[in-house]
């Protein structure tokens, strides 16, 4: 019999509820190519199998092996990369749509490398507490440099608060299926390197004032303090009200404004 391993964060979804209610969000059709990552015990693949085009599963453990034989014999549109998703290159897979329950110690990475991969939209299972601060707004105690990084990419929505009886093993925690529609024009990131390296410097410090914060973070923009306090005594005179504001309290326009305003500058 399998045994989930807890080192690689296996919790199953068992409840067919939680896994109808992500396949109806993910509005899927037969002409959908859809990624999956964890295989699980199939509960959710044989779902996606149902209802789109293709499946690829990238799952890292082969012993879940048996699993994915019974899915192939029963279905002819799955295929399964056996490998660490977080290492796999997507590039050569033509999916359009992301539907799976993450292991929850990737939840960051693949998230970030998914929206760097580009989708048309994304169903997936996160801790609870990962998830508000995801869709946190401004003002709010959950809001930091994840809801911003994934906000300036994408549009993102709570829609289910899952409990632990719904997997197997139960998970100390609750979690959230989270849907993800990537908003292209949303917001223009000048420099993706230098939005992402702004974002780490400023929510360091997300109590103090952005000129603050950026003084004290210089490092993550490779500068020293004083160089920072230079640059930020010319560059201040034309964003006053907004280098003075608290980090946390910014919109996530604000912050994009301001990182491709810096980034400008700075390339003088």
């Amino acid at each position: 019999m399998f045994k989930p391993k807890k080192k690689l964060g296996q919790c199953f979804l068992i409840d067919k509820n939680f896994v109808n209610k992500a396949v109806e969000a993910a509005n899927l059709t037969k002409d959908d190519v859809v990624l999956e990552i964890g295989l699980g015990k199939g509960i959710l693949t044989e779902e996606l199998a149902k209802n789109a085009k293709k499946v690829y599963i990238i799952e890292i453990d082969k012993n879940l092996e048996p699993y994915a034989n019974r899915l192939k014999e029963k279905y002819n549109n799955i295929e399964i990369i056996w490998g660490d998703a977080v290492k796999v290159d997507l590039s050569n897979l033509d999916f359009n749509k992301v539907v799976a329950n993450l292991p929850y110690q990737i939840s960051s990475p693949i998230t970030f490398k998914l929206l760097k991969k580009g989708f048309d939209l994304a169903v997936l299972m996160y801790q609870y507490e990962f998830a508000k601060r995801m869709v946190a707004k401004e003002g709010t105690k959950d809001y930091g440099r994840l809801s911003v990084a994934v906000q300036s990419r994408a549009d993102v929505e709570i829609i289910a608060k899952v409990p632990p009886n719904a997997f197997s093993p139960k998970p100390k925690v609750f979690s959230a299926i989270v849907k993800i529609k990537p908003n292209k024009n949303k917001y223009h990131i000048e420099n993706e390197d230098f939005f992402d390296n702004f974002l780490r410097a400023i929510f360091q410090h997300r109590n103090k004032s952005v000129r603050r914060a950026l003084i004290d973070s210089s490092k993550e923009l490779n500068y020293s303090k004083n160089e920072m306090k230079k640059i930020l005594e010319e560059f201040s005179k034309e964003h006053e009200n907004l280098m003075n504001e608290k980090v946390f309290k910014l919109s996530v326009g604000e912050i994009v404004k301001l990182s491709n305003e810096l980034y400008k500058f700075l390339k003088r």
